[in-house]
């Protein structure tokens, strides 16, 4: 088990750190200590971040092995709720994870009033850090009802102008590089801001400009005894501020992006030669592997050192420079885009079917033989609801490596060109120290306290054992399970279990004689609640309106949601229903029987119901046999049964099978169409968990409450808006949102939404193909 080998591996590498190592080594073997158990990073595409109460907030969540970049495949739970701005739980979901994707809907009803929130999603496993490796992100929910303010409060102008230079050191005559961001009182930066660099006597010896998000750099060759000074200018308004951090002595680090290699030149000045001659040490890290290499400055003063990118890490590479103690003095993060791709989407077209607008679409360098997964957001054009800062790249290739807050890091990662690349180079320089404090990682390896979870576990305890057979009836996404105990077990324990929404546990016991009765037993589960997530701190820009704005087209922004959604499901169903039914018959030359909700015959055993289909069935003592009254061929009897496609040898997986999961069973008793396995007829049975029976009338079958279950997705629909031609709607509402959009065999992907007469929607697609390639991608979908 995976488990067991990261805590040998865990257990060694604690062993030697107890030994005496020389400090600069020390630092690997502390790094490999610290990050032996992998990590997860999760990430989760909502459908917008301003909602209005009343919608439903959809999501879909993409958990991923840290250090590889890669779908997760340990965590099958994650857990997903939503703070309000006292920082209490309002909404709490636990959703399941498959093959590293799951997705959900949450209701924002009247626990909900207008207001800034958070939605966080984070797995069992990741409270065993305390790493930023969870997901967090703020939203904002207005309540039309509620909702007055209109203008914003007239404040102050606050300007935060930081000028950072590379690496966090300035020596005097040496050149350096200076990141320059320039932000709001709420960490938003002001975009495009020009500026210049004064000496002390005003003359002007460099200038700069910002990009969209406040951020720039210029550079600089810092003189002795002067002071320098950044001028610049926002809403008409002067600003002074000094440039810093210069310093008589230290060492200085300077990244060059060469093409495919990148230089490191580190300059050092010391005023004590035992200083100069000390060894320093190099190390390059991801989070999950460290390299080093030994720095000297005896010889010369500068030190250039080039690293081919295919030498490097994909994604973040962190620079931590260490003296002769061990203690870092300098840290540069740089992101080596080798290897990681992050794809767009190629032009959709669309098509008109009925009231809907279906949607045709690809991805660029897809191969459909790979596994692929993607969601999609419909909006209006003009939407102002979209206001997340990160997509599925951003948040995990940097947002788990830095410790501010980034914002729109999603535009560094979506259609990606050289001077994107270049721009994210100076935000890595503004973030200064990465989020790994080498002081953390030295003294507080993580403990491994928290499993990978995988359903729910529970124990049952029996209080008063009467026999030695126990049944555990069948769920959603659970078997029906027939337990035999030794004669001195006084429990019996199942992993995996996938209980949904109000699903309960069903137990009985088995005499032997065969007959059920209530058993006497205890049942424990875990989890029997969502944990907390202590100690995990993530940096979180809000929605940058400070001010909800009043809903302009009338007092009620839309009505008759719930009843919408009743009505629409019921007769999409019902439809859906009957095309399905039709197009069973029509491919089978035999009998076809689809079981309906509350068809009665969902009560049966199989092997009842298949007795009163003429065969000859027998059942006792765990064997089924099944043979055909008036054979073809009185050499053969046994007919041919497929359970959902798979031809039985053995009848036994069929002994006491209920049919409250059968989905439709196909009787061919001629066997026409079947060849030689079908002389004595075929059956085949095809179940869907989905349909279980709620309830069981059984009462020998005592039923037990889950505390915690799983959420079942399900379908997004739209409040009844008053007026989609509104500003309302168009500012904030929803279009649609597609959370399991695959990718054929043929390289197509497609879905619909309702068409609702908007000229331009915007479409935001988020996703993974080729098995570990990136999807991110905004595109305008004209239909008018």
């Amino acid at each position: 088990m995976k488990y067991v080998s990261y805590l040998i591996a865990f257990l060694f590498l604690t062993l030697i750190k107890a030994q005496n190592i020389p400090a600069n080594d020390q630092i690997l073997v502390d790094f490999e200590a610290y990050s032996t158990l992998p990590r997860e990073v999760v990430f989760v595409h909502l459908n917008k971040s301003v909602f209005i109460k009343g919608e439903g907030v959809g999501f879909k969540a993409y958990v991923l092995d840290k250090g590889s970049k890669r779908r997760s495949i340990e965590t099958r739970n994650l857990y997903c709720t939503i703070y309000d701005s006292l920082d209490q739980v309002v909404k709490k979901q636990l959703i399941k994870i498959d093959k590293g994707i799951g997705s959900g809907l949450i209701r924002l009803d009247s626990a909900f009033t207008t207001g800034n929130y958070r939605f966080k999603a984070y797995t069992n496993w990741m409270r065993n850090f305390s790493e930023p490796n969870h997901f967090e992100q703020g939203i904002t929910i207005i309540d039309p009802e509620k909702t007055e303010k209109v203008t914003p409060k007239i404040k102050d102008l606050q300007v935060d102008a930081q000028f950072l230079p590379e690496s966090g050191h300035a020596l005097i005559g040496v050149s350096a590089n200076y990141g320059v961001v320039i932000k709001d009182e709420n960490g938003f930066g002001y975009p495009f801001v020009e500026g210049q660099v004064e000496d002390s006597s005003g003359k002007i010896v460099t200038t700069f400009e910002l990009n969209p998000f406040g951020i720039g750099r210029f550079a600089l060759i810092p003189e002795q005894g002067e002071g320098y000074f950044a001028r610049f200018s926002i809403n008409n308004t002067e600003f002074k501020s000094p440039v810093g951090y210069i310093e008589q002595q230290g060492v200085t680090c300077t990244l060059q992006d060469l093409r495919d290699r990148i230089g490191l030149v580190l300059n050092a000045k010391f005023n004590v030669e035992t200083q100069k001659k000390q060894n320093f040490t190099l190390s390059i890290h991801n989070g999950d592997s460290i390299k080093a290499i030994d720095i000297s400055f005896r010889d010369e003063a500068e030190v250039a050192k080039i690293f081919p990118k295919e030498d490097l890490f994909p994604g973040i590479n962190v620079f931590t420079l260490f003296d002769s103690t061990g203690n870092p003095i300098l840290e540069r993060l740089y992101f080596n885009s080798k290897d990681m791709v992050v794809r767009g989407v190629t032009p959709p077209k669309h098509s008109f079917k009925n009231d809907s607008v279906q949607v045709d679409f690809s991805v660029e360098g897809i191969d459909p033989k790979y596994w692929n997964s993607l969601s999609v957001s419909v909006l209006p054009d003009n939407t102002t609801s979209d206001k997340g800062h990160h997509n599925l790249a951003s948040y995990s290739l940097i947002a788990p490596y830095i410790r501010g807050a980034v914002e729109h890091a999603a535009y560094y990662f979506r259609d990606q060109t050289p001077r994107k690349a270049y721009e994210l180079d100076n935000l890595l320089i503004t973030q200064g120290w990465s989020s790994y404090q080498w002081n953390t990682v030295r003294n507080k390896t993580p403990k491994y306290l928290f499993d990978f979870e995988k359903g729910i576990s529970y124990k049952v305890i029996l209080n008063k054992k009467e026999s030695n057979e126990y049944y555990v009836s069948s769920s959603t996404f659970s078997d029906q399970m027939y337990y035999t105990l030794e004669e001195n077990q006084r429990f019996f324990t199942k992993d995996q279990f996938f209980p949904v929404d109000d699903e309960k546990l069903r137990i009985a016991e088995i005499a032997r004689t065969g007959t059920w009765f209530q058993p006497k037993v205890f049942v424990q589960f875990k989890p029997s609640a969502i944990p907390l997530l202590k100690n995990n701190r993530v940096s979180v820009l809000d929605n940058r309106e400070s001010v909800i704005l009043k809903q302009v087209d009338s007092k009620h922004a839309f009505e008759g949601f719930y009843e919408v959604e009743m009505l629409d499901e019921v007769m999409l169903l019902e439809q859906s229903k009957n095309k399905r039914i039709e197009k069973l018959k029509n491919r089978t030359v035999g009998r076809v029987d689809v079981f309906q909700e509350n068809d009665p015959r969902r009560n049966l055993l199989l092997s009842t119901y298949l007795s009163s289909q003429g065969y000859a069935v027998e059942e006792s003592f765990g064997t089924l046999s099944v043979t055909a009254r008036n054979p073809q061929f009185p050499n053969n009897a046994t007919p041919a049964i497929f359970l959902n496609g798979v031809l039985l040898n053995d009848f036994n997986i069929l002994y006491r099978y209920f049919m409250d999961k059968v989905d439709y069973i196909e009787i061919n008793k001629s066997g026409i169409g079947e060849g030689p396995r079908g002389s004595a007829g075929v059956i085949k049975i095809v179940t869907d968990p989905s349909k279980i029976r709620r309830t069981l009338n059984d009462p020998s079958l005592v039923e037990y409450d889950v505390p915690l279950t799983f959420s079942v997705d399900k379908r997004f629909y739209n409040p009844m808006y008053n007026n989609y031609s509104g500003s309302f709607f168009n500012s904030f509402g929803a279009v649609d949102w597609h959370p399991n959009v695959v990718i054929n065999t043929e390289g197509k992907g497609q879905f619909s939404f309702l068409n609702y007469g908007l000229a331009t929607v915007k479409l935001y697609f988020e996703g993974i193909v080729n098995d570990k390639e990136f999807v991110s991608d905004i595109v305008e979908l004209k239909i008018q």
